[in-house]
């Protein structure tokens, strides 16, 4: 069983060789992304804060993966199982994210279950 929590290493693509991953599914993710022959590197110490409000109160947002690829383009990778896709944080967070990455014209996109799901904003 995997470890909900831990370290990946050697890793080719990533700029520092290991990464921490927080679930079972963002392992799975940066296997998969490893073995990706269109990402050239990817992260998830990239240091992007997105500020966003809930209920009045002020949060930031730390999406999970910066992902770059052999045609130069980047895009914001943020992996998401249930019930966590249907929370309301989720989708402000989403919707923080559409704006500042809009801006950069970086593509955003939510994976689950090793796949890209329920939302995938064209760049």
């Amino acid at each position: 069983m995997i470890s909900k929590k831990g370290t990946l290493t050697n890793l080719k693509k990533s700029p520092v060789g290991k990464e921490n991953y927080d679930s079972a599914l963002e392992r799975e993710y940066m296997v998969e992304l490893e073995r990706d022959a269109a990402v050239t590197k990817w992260t998830k110490k990239h240091g992007i804060k997105i500020p966003y409000k809930i209920l009045g109160f002020s949060h930031d947002y730390f999406p999970d993966f910066l992902v770059e690829y052999k045609d130069g383009h980047k895009e914001i990778h943020e992996t998401k199982g249930l019930p966590l896709l249907l929370w309301l944080s989720t989708k402000l967070k989403r919707e923080a994210a559409e704006v500042y990455f809009e801006k950069l014209e970086w593509k955003y996109k939510m994976i689950t279950k090793g796949r890209e799901a329920f939302y995938n904003k064209k760049r």
